[in-house]
């Protein structure tokens, strides 16, 4: 079952002259993180004020996409022997793609026949690999950064909190002392923290707190 995905970044308040550039790249970067992952998706948006970054994620699928791995082994003439039996070279092979020699098969390379074996490999649950989250976080760059308490990490400006959501379901991981979970923050002055039941109910949930996380919308 496919779900939207929520990553909001909670940060202290960013000058605003950074805060759409950080915006669009963190979108891209977890683009960028999803089609590594090999996690298929649909539209992606993103949000962002002084005070947070994020990103929504629709129609993301539950399990990365299956693929076949190709891997080449030794030529005909090494891998078979004279009486057509599997020689020490196929065998190693073979146990190191975790196959029998009877599971691959030769390909015409350039005239040569080259054992090869194709080994299917299964998607792992995308709630797992969501986990690895943080190094979107890590790898964002900025005109600006600096660190904080006794942390060597740089960054625009100190994480506050993270949401992490698929559907109504935490992604559990943990960022210089920052546990994820589904609590925001409302509007510094008029607002309060803010629980997010599901990833969809982002935006309600904020304005709910005075904060609209639209940058184009704050601009009527």
């Amino acid at each position: 079952m496919k779900k939207t995905l929520l990553f909001e970044i909670g940060l202290e308040e960013v000058p605003a002259k950074y805060v759409r550039n950080s915006s669009v790249q963190l979108k891209e970067r977890l683009i960028t993180f999803l089609k590594e992952k090999r996690i298929e998706h649909g539209d992606v948006s993103s949000f962002a004020t002084p005070r947070r970054l994020a990103v929504m994620v629709k129609e993301v699928s539950d399990k990365q996409k299956d693929i076949i791995e190709k891997s080449k082994g030794p030529a005909r003439k090494i891998a078979v022997d004279t009486d057509g039996n599997w020689t020490k070279a196929a065998i190693g092979f073979a146990r190191g793609q975790g196959l029998s020699p009877d599971d691959l098969s030769f390909e015409e390379i350039k005239g040569i026949d080259y054992l090869h074996a194709n080994k299917e490999i299964k998607g792992s649950e995308t709630t797992h690999i969501l986990r690895e989250l943080p190094t979107v976080i890590k790898a964002m760059t900025f005109p600006v950064s600096m660190h904080w308490g006794n942390h060597t990490f740089k960054y625009i400006r100190p994480i506050h909190w993270i949401v992490a959501l698929l559907g109504e379901e935490v992604i559990p991981f943990e960022l210089l002392d920052v546990q994820s979970g589904r609590s925001s923050q409302g509007h510094r002055f008029l607002g309060n923290e803010v629980r997010i039941e599901s990833a969809e109910d982002y935006v309600e949930s904020l304005e709910e707190q005075f904060v609209l996380v639209d940058m184009d919308q704050r601009k009527i």
